[in-house]
């Protein structure tokens, strides 16, 4: 990408801020019309632009492409942009064809000539509709350069329940254009209700579409062979019952909880293990941890000779492979932030049992006491009961594991997901967006 000098700022049509794998487009080679107006009409294909800040690689980025993917076919034509670089997860979807725009500003938290240039491409684009991620320095300038573009419906998922420290969903900036989308995106029904009921969110403005997941659905002779491969890789043996958390090291996910639980199991249980997959910033005080509580662990996968009980095994590209070598997932987290958490449904796809706090969401997703078992947040005794009742009972953990899947398959596949959002587009833009013109006093 080329930068332009400060002399040149202030052309808010400089193509120079921009990088994309496709050729640059005018509005002619677009399949519809811009009025006099300047709004778009819809022809044979609606076209749909992405937006975020950058496409790291997080819960909320998996779930995006996914939905970026599964709608990449008619009647839409979508295109991503990466106000900044494009991160790891945007240069994925440049290489799977997607067409991704990058480079509208820099780095800098203020930009004073950011909204002009972005209203300049949003206008050349032609788009129909944005959907945006909750990023909220995309989100802010996005909506207000919107204006008198022809964009008739602007969208935004919100992915927590609140945020660690007490601060709501929706950052500051998201709450000052919070009027001008025409829907927010709810993943769960509870979190519809704290939107609702806590940060004001009008009930007409809020539509639930949970996250998806691509559906695996192993059969029980897969999943042996899984557990088997994934066993040997980590060095643990077939029969020693194993835990998994995959979840970042960040607070909320009370990880310390799941420890002290841990050790507990340790007791009756010796041969036991706990896999911590994930990385953060709180490595090193849980590692603490764990000799607080008397439990041992390494960093590395093992070589079966000397098997600690915890292992901190990082990051991992192959996070969800690992699932196949748990007989237990768990969420330990606290109340607030938590949701509807891909990992718990990538590890009932996997047909594996869920132990999890009580919190967010979780009470939609697991049946309690039947495709797993939901205890109170912060009660380790309650948590390690429950952990310990399902590693004594394998036919009990293969039943929940069992209607685990059936719970996925029937709910939370990428298919439903990306079918709800084309329904929600379709719909809006078939209402002729009667909110566009109520907020923006004009046709959009």
């Amino acid at each position: 990408m080329t930068e332009a000098g400060p002399d040149r700022e202030s052309d808010a049509g400089d193509e120079a801020h921009l990088t994309s794998e496709s050729d640059p487009r005018r509005e002619s080679d677009l399949g519809g019309e811009v009025d006099s107006g300047g709004a778009a009409t819809v022809g044979p294909e609606i076209r749909v632009l992405f937006v975020g800040t950058t496409f790291a690689l997080g819960g909320a980025e998996r779930v995006f492409s996914h939905l970026v993917r599964g709608l990449s076919r008619p009647p839409f034509r979508v295109e991503v942009l990466a106000l900044r670089e494009p991160g790891p997860l945007g240069e994925e979807l440049r290489a799977a064809g997607i067409p991704v725009h990058a480079g509208l500003t820099g780095a800098a938290r203020l930009d004073p000539f950011l909204i002009p240039r972005l209203h300049s491409f949003l206008r050349r684009g032609g788009y129909h509709a944005i959907y945006f991620l909750d990023h909220a320095h995309a989100v802010f300038h996005g909506v207000l350069a919107s204006r008198g573009t022809g964009i008739r419906v602007r969208v935004m998922p919100v992915h927590t329940t609140g945020q660690w420290g007490g601060q709501p969903s929706l950052k500051r900036p998201i709450r000052l254009v919070r009027a001008g989308l025409d829907r927010i995106i709810a993943i769960a029904e509870a979190q519809r209700d704290y939107l609702v009921a806590e940060e004001g969110v009008p009930a007409s403005q809020v539509t639930v579409i949970p996250n998806g997941v691509p559906l695996e659905q192993p059969d029980g002779k897969a999943r042996q062979a899984r557990r088997a491969e994934t066993r040997g890789l980590m060095g643990c043996p077939w029969a020693a019952p194993v835990i998994g958390i995959t979840a970042v090291l960040r607070p909320e996910k009370n990880h310390e909880l799941l420890l002290r639980a841990f050790a507990g199991v340790r007791e009756n249980l010796p041969m036991a293990e706990l896999w911590i997959v994930g990385d953060g910033p709180r490595w090193e005080f849980l590692e603490a941890e764990c000799v607080r509580v008397g439990l041992s662990f390494a960093r590395e996968p093992g070589d079966g000779k000397t098997r600690p009980a915890v292992r901190f095994l990082g990051r991992r590209a192959d996070a969800r492979a690992l699932m196949a070598g748990f007989d237990l997932a768990v969420l330990s987290s606290h109340p607030r932030v938590e949701t509807l958490p891909l990992a718990l449904i990538e590890a009932m796809d996997a047909g594996v049992p869920v132990v999890s706090t009580r919190v967010g969401a979780l009470a939609e997703l697991v049946e309690d006491g039947v495709s797993g078992l939901l205890v109170p947040p912060g009660d380790e005794a309650a948590l390690a009961g429950a952990l310990l009742d399902l590693l004594r009972d394998p036919k009990r953990r293969a039943a929940m594991g069992r209607r685990g899947q059936e719970i996925v398959a029937a709910r939370y596949s990428v298919e439903r997901m990306v079918e709800a959002t084309e329904r929600l587009l379709l719909g809006l833009l078939d209402a002729g967006n009667l909110h566009a013109r109520v907020f923006w006093g004009s046709r959009g």
